[in-house]
C-alpha cells in the first residue's frame, strides 16, 4: 500500500506507515515502512512523507543506495579500525545528517555547537572536531571541499640527560619501589620508543639481553622493527623479575598489567611520570613520556649525527624525525654520553645525510 500518516492518539505525533517497492538486482523487493516523524506538525509531516517517496523514487531511478546517516557512517568507520577519539561530541552533533548533506556550512555549525568556548584555539577545533568528521566522510566515500581552521605550529620539548637521570632518581626513591617504573623510564629515554610500543613487549618472545636488543611487533606505522639496546637500558632491565616470561615486560607498581591503549586512553600521561615530574619541578602537561621521545632523537643525533640509524631505530618512514630532533647545545653530545645515555656508533662515523639536518638546525 502507499505511504500514508497516521496521528497517535495519545501522543499527537503523526507516524509514517506503508510498504513501498524497491528495484534492486533487477527485481522488486516490498520494503515495509513503520517511522515516527517526531512532530506533531502536519505540515511538517507531510514533508517527511514526500522526502522519504523521493528517496525511494531515485533509488528506483539511479539504482543506488540512500545515503546513510553520520551516525551510521562513524559507526561503519570504527568497525573498520578508524579511531574514535574524539568522536562521541562529533557524532551527537552531526549524527542525523545525511553524509551527503554535510559540507562546509553543516561542519562549521556543528563545530561551533560542540565548541563553543572562544578560548579555545582554532587548532583544537581543527583536530578534535573537523579531522574525524573529514575522516568519517573520506572513509564512507564522501570528500566536500572543508576549508579547515589554521593549525597550529608543532612545539616540541626536549629533557635534558641530567634532568632526565634526575626524574629516574626520583623514580627509583618512590616510597612504595619496584622494579618496572624505573626501567620503563629508562627505556623510553635510552631507545626512544612510544609508550605503547614499549608496553606491548613480551618479557619472553620480544627481548634478549644477551645479545642486546629488543623487538617491537605493534608499532603506530605496523610495521615491526628492532631497537639496540643501550647499556644503561641494559642494566636497568637486568632487574626486571618477569624477563623470560610470557606476557607485558613492562608492569605497574603492584605487578599488574596496564590497561590495554585505545583511542581514548593513547597519550594518557602514565601516573608514575607525572608525580615525579612534578617532583623534580617540570610541569607533567609539557613534558610527557612522548617528550622521552624527542630527548632521544636530540641526543642521539648530538652524539652520533647518524640519521640513517636514527630513523631505523626511530621507526619513522617519512621526514617527520626533523621535528623531534632539536639543536640543543653544543657539548650535549658529550653531556648524554658523560651521563650514561651511550648510542656508540654502529654505522660508522655517521650518514652523510645527516647534512640534510642543517636546515632545521
Amino acid at each position: 500500500m502507499p505511504l500514508e500518516l497516521k496521528r497517535d492518539p495519545k501522543s499527537g505525533i503523526w507516524q509514517l506507515h506503508g510498504t513501498v517497492a524497491v528495484w534492486k538486482g533487477g527485481e522488486s523487493h516490498s520494503i515495509q515502512i513503520r517511522r515516527s516523524t517526531k512532530t506533531r506538525d502536519k505540515g511538517q509531516a507531510e514533508a517527511i512523507k514526500r522526502q522519504v517517496e523521493g528517496e525511494v523514487a531515485e533509488r528506483n531511478y539511479t539504482g543506488r543506495e540512500p545515503a546513510i546517516t553520520f551516525a551510521e557512517a562513524a559507526a561503519r568507520y570504527e568497525r573498520n579500525g578508524g579511531e574514535s577519539r574524539y568522536l562521541t561530541k562529533v557524532v551527537a552533533q552531526l549524527g542525523k545528517l545525511r553524509i551527503d548533506a554535510i559540507g562546509q556550512a553543516e561542519i562549521e555549525d556543528a563545530a561551533f555547537r560542540a565548541y563553543p568556548d572562544p578560548t579555545l584555539s582554532p587548532a583544537t577545533i581543527r583536530r578534535q572536531f573537523y579531522s574525524p568528521a573529514l575522516a568519517i566522510l573520506a572513509a564512507n566515500g564522501q570528500r566536500p571541499l572543508v576549508k579547515r581552521p589554521p593549525d597550529s605550529a608543532k612545539r616540541t620539548y626536549f629533557f635534558t640527560p641530567r634532568k632526565a637521570n634526575e626524574l629516574i632518581e626520583s623514580i627509583v626513591g618512590m616510597r612504595y619501589r619496584n622494579p618496572w617504573t624505573p626501567a620503563l623510564a629508562t627505556f623510553l629515554f635510552g631507545q626512544g620508543v612510544r609508550v605503547s610500543e614499549a608496553l606491548n613487549i613480551d618479557g619472553r618472545d620480544d627481548i634478549d639481553l644477551e645479545h642486546g636488543y629488543a623487538i617491537l611487533r605493534d608499532t603506530k606505522n605496523g610495521e615491526q622493527r628492532t631497537v639496540t639496546l643501550i647499556p644503561k637500558v641494559l642494566a636497568a632491565l637486568s632487574a626486571v623479575p618477569n624477563l623470560g616470561k610470557r606476557g607485558p615486560l613492562f608492569l605497574r607498581y603492584d605487578g599488574t598489567p596496564y590497561e590495554s591503549l585505545t583511542d581514548e586512553n593513547r597519550g594518557r600521561p602514565l601516573r608514575f611520570w607525572t608525580h615525579h615530574c612534578a617532583t623534580i619541578g617540570l610541569d607533567a602537561s609539557i613534558y610527557t613520556p612522548h617528550t622521552a621521545r624527542h630527548s632521544w632523537a636530540t641526543w642521539f643525533h648530538a652524539q652520533t649525527h647518524d640519521v640513517v640509524r636514527l630513523k631505523e631505530e626511530g621507526g619513522w618512514k617519512s621526514d617527520e624525525w626533523q621535528r623531534y630532533v632539536k639543536s640543543g647545545y653544543a657539548n650535549l653530545g658529550r653531556e648524554s654520553k658523560r651521563l650514561g645515555w651511550d648510542f656508540g656508533q654502529k654505522n660508522g662515523s655517521g650518514s652523510d645525510s645527516a647534512e640534510s639536518l642543517q636546515a632545521v638546525r
